[in-house]
């Protein structure tokens, strides 16, 4: 990482530093997992209703792990801002390109960034709220569900935005 400019090197920290989050968040979800909700967390957050989170942390708490959904919850908000940081820099850093085009996808990323932090935390809070008070809403199941998709969306931008913008540009670099 030496020559890089001090956006470069916050960028790697804070987008590295997320992937790592979100890997920890899958190595637990499996421990989480079981017949109410199969899929983990991702069932918890898809659950648009009070009776279906009341189910699902119904089992979470007969199988003894509630507290690791929590903590997911917990390790999902600092995931959220840690990884939207990061993204926004890479944004910023390919936007700062000469390259017309991949000033466009830098600033495509920022934007996805922006919105993956704002559905995301949307989304994870009104999770955390429930599993914290161990009762489902129906007002923040139904938030969360809703507002999942777009954050889906928004994060694989960021992603494979991401992973475009440093091979293109590393790609003109040395064609250079």
């Amino acid at each position: 990482m030496s020559g890089e400019t001090p956006q470069e090197k916050a960028f790697w920290r804070f987008w590295l530093s997320g992937l790592m989050l979100f890997a920890l968040m899958i190595a637990l979800n499996p421990s989480i997992s079981n017949g109410a909700a199969p899929m983990g967390i991702s069932d918890h957050q898809a659950a648009a209703t009070a009776a279906r989170v009341n189910e699902i942390q119904a089992a979470w708490q007969a199988y003894g792990v509630l507290w690791l959904a929590r903590l997911s919850m917990a390790i999902d908000l600092l995931f959220i801002g840690i990884y939207s940081w990061g993204a926004w820099q890479g944004g910023k850093m390919i936007r700062a390109s000469t390259s017309p085009g991949l000033a466009r996808l830098g600033l495509a990323i920022m934007a996805a960034a922006a919105l993956f932090c704002v559905t995301d935390y949307m989304e994870t809070t009104s999770q955390f709220i429930q599993v914290m008070r161990f009762e489902g809403s129906d007002v923040l199941a139904g938030l969360a569900a809703t507002v999942r998709p777009v954050k889906t969306v928004a994060f694989l931008v960021t992603f494979a935005g991401l992973l475009a913008a440093l091979l293109l540009r590393r790609m003109a670099r040395r064609s250079a």
